[in-house]
């Protein structure tokens, strides 16, 4: 069946970060589930940021740009949610002839050579339908998966070490034998090598054509923006509770699920950090 005529099946986002993953570096992925609550400061009948009574009006400021910052962020992140949903329906799954190992959700980053959605996300896809690749027990196992590709380069380099591969054979029955087998694996690897390049192709011109890479840009430029005003926001000295609200909310965005995952159970100087963090903001929620 050829690449483009195939509809895809399930996607699912990569977007689960491991504690392990926080720890070494927490930044643009772990904005996105804090910035739907961040408040934004009151208005003056001007228009710009109220300060509290006593407040560093730079904080104020600050804080100011740091909501507006939160708000670009998730503009950006719907757009990119709206563009997967409007692109699902024309994105093809790979041809069964090149799907290699099975489960590669589980790697810990999404690798060159797996199957993804047009954002790149993993690709969960019905295994029920795969009985080429896939054993009757595994796809009662296992209803969805996501698998690794065979690229063309790979396809292409398979193909030419088999045209290089001289047959051999102690006897002429053994050499038919070995020339046969080398015919068929120079002709599966030539249909093979064909596939990969229409889905690759394929699928490039939909990213293309979509703009998302585009879309994927936007959300990692207001990621970045976000994470700026939030460290803005961190140095500027805080004079009232008020502010000091302000600077836990900014500091809760860069830190939301690392606050989650340490919170109970660490008792290093990062877990203390965070259960700081959380009691602040739990004693000046409705105050920012």
């Amino acid at each position: 069946m050829e690449a483009k005529s195939m509809t895809q099946a399930a996607v699912v986002g990569n977007s689960d970060v491991s504690r392990r993953s926080l720890l070494l570096g927490m930044a643009a992925a772990s904005t996105a589930a804090a910035v739907a609550v961040v408040p934004t400061p009151a208005r003056s009948a001007s228009g710009s940021a109220a300060a509290p009574m006593g407040e560093n009006p730079e904080l104020v400021a600050a804080y100011g740009l740091f909501s507006e910052a939160c708000a670009e962020l998730k503009t950006a992140k719907a757009d990119l949610d709206w563009l997967a949903d409007e692109w699902r329906h024309r994105w093809p799954l790979a041809p069964e002839e090149i799907l290699l190992n099975a489960n590669a959700q589980n790697d810990f980053y999404v690798t060159p050579g797996t199957e993804t959605d047009i954002l790149g996300r993993y690709l969960l896809r019905d295994t029920s339908a795969l009985t080429k690749r896939l054993s009757r027990g595994f796809r009662g196992e296992t209803r969805q998966t996501c698998f690794t590709l065979l690229t063309s380069e790979k396809a292409r380099e398979l193909r030419d070490r088999w045209e290089r591969n001289v047959p051999k054979g102690r006897t002429e029955k053994s050499l038919a034998r070995n020339r046969a087998f080398r015919e068929e694996a120079i002709k599966d690897c030539t249909r093979d090598l064909a596939l990969a390049e229409q889905y690759e192709a394929e699928t490039a011109r939909l990213r293309a054509e979509s703009g998302a890479a585009q879309a994927l840009q936007r959300v990692k430029d207001a990621d970045r923006k976000l994470n700026a005003a939030a460290a803005e926001v961190s140095f500027l000295p805080a004079l009232t509770l008020e502010g000091v609200g302000m600077k836990a909310t900014a500091a809760s965005i860069g830190a939301h699920d690392l606050i989650r995952l340490v919170v109970l159970e660490d008792k290093s100087p990062l877990g203390q950090i965070a259960r700081l963090v959380g009691s602040v903001l739990q004693v000046t929620r409705g105050q920012v």
